[in-house]
């Protein structure tokens, strides 16, 4: 049960932060951390702190004020297009604002439990068995993917050294929600999804992440007070991957985008245009390369870990695209 504890949410004005605040606001105290002000559509019960993770000082004094006995860190700066965002803010933000705020959080409760959503980039594109396990080393290809990694360690340090007695870290497959889907679009669309572009035969798949059914596994795992004794690393996706023909067919039969004419590329294309764009931009030689390994190749992670605690995902592309 949930109605004893008290929950810190970050980037709860968010695209996953939003909803999980809502969720777990009917059976506990959450305290929902957001940089901006207050959306209008959250529960009246929640407490809303508008603070900037990456001052220490604003966080610490959220931490003393209210103890949590869970964090669930989901604030950040999202993947962007290349050169959008400079190396140095993803790790301010991403790596080294999470270290604080565990630091500060279990300073507050030494009891604290820690769950960080890092993602399924962190192990990079390149020589990848599938389906990709948590054991395997991660090779991260985007500044993005660097600065996730880079949290997980400096988390994965003050686990070891029991200055973070609960840490769970979750690599979230691309999430995607039935009004936001552009980790799913990225695969299928052409520019402002125009058209529908099926890259080779389209038979490559992908793991993604339903919105609802990572906040069900996060509510699960609350419930089931499942807090490690030292740290737990879980790749969170679907069921089971997607074809890229079977998300082109999800988008057609929901009725968004019925009626674009699919255009077939050949692979050889895109690895063409990825090189030739590493050649005038080295500096993102290895980020480039990686998106034609993206469109080019099979993207499955094992989710047996998350399996493994007894939940079961509920949603698929279907029922998510045709509710």
């Amino acid at each position: 049960m949930l109605d004893k504890l008290k929950i810190l949410i970050t980037g709860s004005g968010g695209f996953i932060g939003s909803v999980l605040c809502c969720r777990l606001a009917a059976g506990a105290e959450v305290i929902a951390l957001d940089v901006g002000s207050r959306p209008g559509d959250l529960p009246e019960g929640l407490i809303w702190e508008q603070a900037d993770i990456t001052t220490a000082a604003s966080v610490k004094e959220v931490c003393r004020r209210h103890m949590p006995d869970v964090v669930i860190h989901c604030a950040g700066i999202a993947h962007q297009k290349a050169g959008a965002v400079s190396a140095e803010d993803y790790f301010r933000v991403n790596s080294r604002a999470a270290e604080n705020l565990a630091r500060l959080a279990a300073e507050s409760n030494p009891d604290v439990w820690f769950i960080f959503l890092s993602s399924i980039s962190v192990y990079g594109e390149e020589n990848l068995d599938m389906p990709v396990s948590e054991d395997i080393s991660c090779n991260p290809s985007s500044d993005y993917a660097v600065s996730k990694c880079d949290a997980e360690k400096r988390l994965l340090e003050l686990s070891r050294g029991n200055l973070l007695r609960g840490l769970t870290i979750l690599r979230l497959a691309p999430v995607y929600d039935r009004c936001w889907s552009l980790n799913l679009d990225r695969r299928v669309f052409g520019p402002r999804r125009l058209v529908y572009l099926r890259f080779g035969s389209g038979e490559q798949r992908m793991s993604a992440l339903a919105r609802d059914n990572l906040v069900d596994f996060i509510d699960y795992l609350l419930k089931k007070s499942r807090s490690p004794s030292v740290y737990e690393i879980m790749n969170v996706c679907d069921l089971h991957p997607y074809e890229f023909n079977r998300i082109i067919a999800a988008y057609k039969n929901s009725g968004m985008f019925a009626n674009r004419p699919r255009i077939s590329v050949p692979l050889q294309i895109v690895w063409l245009l990825s090189r030739m764009a590493g050649l005038v931009l080295p500096g993102k030689r290895k980020w480039l390369h990686s998106g034609y390994d993206k469109l080019a190749s099979s993207l499955v992670f094992d989710n047996q870990a998350m399996l493994g605690t007894g939940f079961v995902p509920r949603y698929d592309l279907e029922s998510v695209f045709h509710p």
